[in-house]
């Protein structure tokens, strides 16, 4: 059965994403995703938003693999990513030292 705990843990490709990035995910990911790649040692003040965009493309990979029959790598949800918090950065001003050293990480896990 396809779940939450499938969706974004259990699925292979979902668990391709987070192998790259280093992570080893339990069902946490769906309760408290805060808890997310705690041990990477990244910056904390914007370690949610990064780890919720994460899920959000795992998310859209998914559908795009259901309802348009197209499957993207791990490397690519990690390059789209990348690429919205290019387009994001903008809004993280305050923190946008903090916001390049994830998107360099995620950009080096591809």
């Amino acid at each position: 059965m396809e779940d939450i705990g499938h969706i974004f843990v259990s699925c292979p490709r979902a668990r391709e994403v987070w192998r790259r990035l280093g992570i080893l995910p339990g069902m946490e990911i769906c309760t408290y995703p805060w808890l997310v790649g705690r041990s990477l040692g990244l910056p904390s003040s914007t370690h949610m938003d990064v780890v919720l965009l994460i899920l959000w493309h795992i998310w859209k990979a998914r559908n795009a693999a259901i309802f348009d029959k197209h499957v993207m790598s791990s490397a690519d949800v990690l390059r789209r990513t990348t690429q919205d918090m290019d387009s994001w950065r903008c809004r993280y001003k305050r923190y946008a030292e903090e916001w390049d050293v994830w998107r360099g990480y995620i950009a080096g896990c591809i």
